[in-house]
Formats: structure tokens, sequence, C-alpha cells
């Protein structure tokens, strides 16, 4: 009777450990073969596109997502797109280190001055946003900052769209400039998340002098040193959701390499056109 008993028990016990590990792979299945898991991973991979083609699509497109079709809060939003951004612009900088298109010596001018703007920032918008008396404020200021970076974006494309068939001079700039420049769109970037493309890349291209191609992969390389800064800070403040920032990021690597391939078939107006393109689409997001 006593042996009986222990075999019964030993047979429980096994049954026991296999149907939770059951239970576990099913809620595990559940979790990942959802509607909201194929949208977020599906919007990434358009993401992953608009990046590697244009260098537009980390927070610009990112952060209206979020509001529009998950219903984030814009701060959570900005976070999590900086994040996203992040863990995209690995793959994206790589391909763009690895296809010679970066400006090394603007990049390390750029950097000095934006990375302590960026600190700076972010911290400032994590401690206001805290306060449940300031949230409308800052929920407001972004979003009219966002919404402003956009349009003056928009207006640089436009400008270097209609000259785009005219041979681009090569400009001489100052280190003081490009230190400047960086402070100017470190700060931005932190305190919105926006930035890579909208910011930085008509900072190289058209303040700097730097080409399109180039301007593009300096951009990435940048905004990943930045958006990597700007996801600790907003992280430790507990504004990141990391699930859909993994989804969405594995979206997003598919989408690259695409990008890179479509690149060098572009000529610079396709590439100036396509960008306006995104920068229009994600401005009308934001007043949906």
């Amino acid at each position: 009777m006593s042996a009986f008993f222990i075999v019964l028990t030993k047979a429980d016990l096994w049954w026991y450990i296999f149907s939770n590990q059951c239970r576990v792979i099913m809620d595990l299945i559940t979790t990942l073969f959802t509607v909201d898991t194929f949208l977020k991973v599906g919007f990434g991979s358009l993401i992953g596109i608009c990046l590697g083609l244009t260098g537009v699509g980390g927070g610009v497109l990112i952060i209206p997502i979020l509001q529009v079709v998950f219903g984030m809060q814009i701060v959570m939003a900005v976070g999590t797109a900086s994040l996203i951004s992040t863990i995209v612009k690995v793959n994206a900088g790589y391909s763009h280190i690895k296809a010679g298109n970066v400006e090394w010596n603007a990049l390390k001018w750029m950097l000095l001055g934006s990375i302590p703007a960026t600190l700076l920032m972010t911290e400032l918008i994590v401690h206001l946003n805290n306060s449940a008396s300031l949230q409308n404020v800052v929920t407001f200021v972004i979003e009219a900052v966002i919404i402003a970076i956009m349009l003056f974006a928009l207006f640089t494309m436009y400008q270097k769209y209609r000259s785009s068939e005219s041979a681009i001079e090569a400009k001489q700039y100052s280190n003081k400039v490009a230190v400047s420049a960086g402070v100017t769109c470190g700060s931005l970037l932190g305190s919105t998340g926006v930035g890579g493309g909208v910011l930085l890349l008509p900072a190289f291209n058209t303040l700097l002098g730097v080409s399109i191609k180039k301007s593009i992969g300096s951009s990435l390389v940048m905004a990943l040193v930045l958006s990597g800064l700007t996801a600790l800070n907003y992280s430790k403040g507990g504004q990141s959701d990391v699930m859909t920032a993994v989804l969405m990021s594995a979206g997003a690597v598919i989408g690259v390499p695409i990008a890179i391939r479509l690149l060098k078939r572009f000529s610079d107006k396709q590439i100036y056109l396509s960008t306006m393109v995104v920068i229009s689409v994600a401005l009308l997001m934001m007043f949906v």
C-alpha cells in the first residue's frame, strides 16, 4: 500500500510539472500570436524600411503610431520610441557604416555637443512628468515641439528636393557650428524622441554640407547614440514599454536590409521625395 502511494505521488508530481510547462508554452504562444503582436511587428517592418531608406522613421514615425494605433501617452511613447530606435539603429547604423555612408569628422563634433544636452534634457522631462500638475503641460509642449520639428524638416527637405538636380557643393564648416548644432539637436531629441531623420539629417546635409547618402548614414549612427541615452533615462523613470519595443524592433530588423538595397538604386531626388512623404504621413497622424 505504501509503495503504491509513493508511485502515485511521483506520477502526480510529474504530471504537475508537465501541465505547468504546457501552460507556460501556451501562455507564450497566446502572447506572441495575437493581432496586437502582428500589428506591432508589421508596423516595425514599415518603420525599418523608412528608416533605412530615408533616415526618418525613428521617433517621427514611431511616436504617432504608438499614440494613434496603440493609445500610448506621449511621454511613455517618447521613451518607448527611443528604445525601439536604439535597438533598430544598431542594425541600420552598422549597415551604413559597412556601406561607407558615414562622415566621421562631422559626426565627432556633433556628438560632442549633443551628448551632454541629451542627458540633461531627458532628466528634466522625466522629472517634470512625475508631477501630476505638470503632466498636461509637458504633453502639450512635447507634441507642439514634435509638430514644429516635422514642419521644419519638411520645409528643408522640399528646398533640397527642388535643388537636387544641381550639383551639391561641399561646404567648409567650423567645428563650433557642428558642436552648436549638436547641442540643439541633442536637446530636442532628448525631450521629444524625434530627431534622427528630421533634425540630424537636415543638420548634416544642409548646415554642414554632407552629401545626402552620407547624411543618412551619419544621422543614423548619431541617433543610435542619442536614442540610447534617451531610452536609458526614460526607462529608469518607468517611461517605456519594453515588450512593445522588442516586437516592433523585431519587425524593423526585417525592413532595414530591404531599404539598404533600395537605397543603392535611388537618386538623390527620389530620396528627398521619399523622406518628404514619410514626414508628411507622420505629421498627419499627429492631428488624428
